[in-house]
């Protein structure tokens, strides 16, 4: 069975029900990440047409500044959630530099809050990578993927060393950066994923449908000398060890 450990499935919008089907006619287990209270919602809406989409309660880093509730109203939805993303901190992409105080908030609020519930976590680290680090380090949590890692070699040995899962996604078989840090990550720490949508049309310019996913499987395998059919059994058996089954 193919995983996609990190997605954005309200990203499709319109095209939501051509990306369940192929999630459904591929049996992709899906990681269906959320952006805010709002997004999480709608993935469980969507959940309910597959029963391999499972919704992913989390505030992104993008929308922490935009979240007027109190934190406590978030502990329900962190609870109804087996795992949590997508947190995490941004302090590349996000310009507005005044933001960074409430990405904090409410990503020490959440990750706590998780890690109180043993809960897997999915993280966001854009240029941010060794204070996410240090959060983990002080709390002695390591149950978390690190999603689509592109930071400092330095630092990216220190998530190894405290025993973190990683995403490779789309952009594998165009980054170089990519490809070392694949290299690098070990064998039972290793997932895959494909971000959305938009992510591939980051990357190349084409839409990318949940079947990319099977691209992404495809060259991981290629570059680490698996059969593909070896690599969809690496994965599983490290997104079920790392949910502790």
């Amino acid at each position: 069975m193919y995983i996609d450990c990190h997605t954005h499935l309200d990203s499709f919008k319109e095209n939501i029900e051509d990306a369940i089907k192929e999630i459904n006619d591929n049996k992709i287990l899906t990681l269906a990440n959320s952006m805010d209270i709002e997004s999480y919602i709608k993935n469980k809406e969507y959940s309910r047409f597959s029963e391999y989409i499972k919704p992913c309660f989390g505030i992104h880093p993008w929308r922490a500044s935009e979240y007027k509730g109190s934190l406590e109203e978030l502990i329900p939805y962190i609870e109804d959630s087996e795992i949590i993303g997508e947190i995490g901190l941004d302090f590349l992409w996000v310009e507005d530099k005044s933001t960074f105080e409430e990405q904090r908030k409410i990503y020490n609020f959440i990750l706590k809050e998780s890690i109180k519930r043993n809960k897997v976590v999915s993280l966001h680290t854009k240029d941010a990578e060794e204070e996410v680090y240090e959060s983990l380090k002080r709390y002695n949590y390591n149950k978390v993927i690190v999603h689509w890692y592109s930071g400092d070699i330095k630092t990216l040995e220190k998530f190894i060393k405290h025993g973190c899962y990683f995403t490779i996604s789309v952009d594998i078989g165009y980054s170089d950066r990519t490809k070392e840090i694949l290299t690098m990550i070990p064998k039972d720490k290793l997932l895959l994923e494909t971000d959305g949508p938009t992510a591939l049309e980051w990357i190349n310019g084409e839409y990318g449908y949940p079947s990319e996913i099977i691209k992404v499987y495809k060259k991981v395998a290629t570059i680490k000398g698996y059969e593909t059919e070896e690599l969809i059994n690496i994965v599983q058996n490290n997104y079920y060890n790392l949910l502790g089954r």
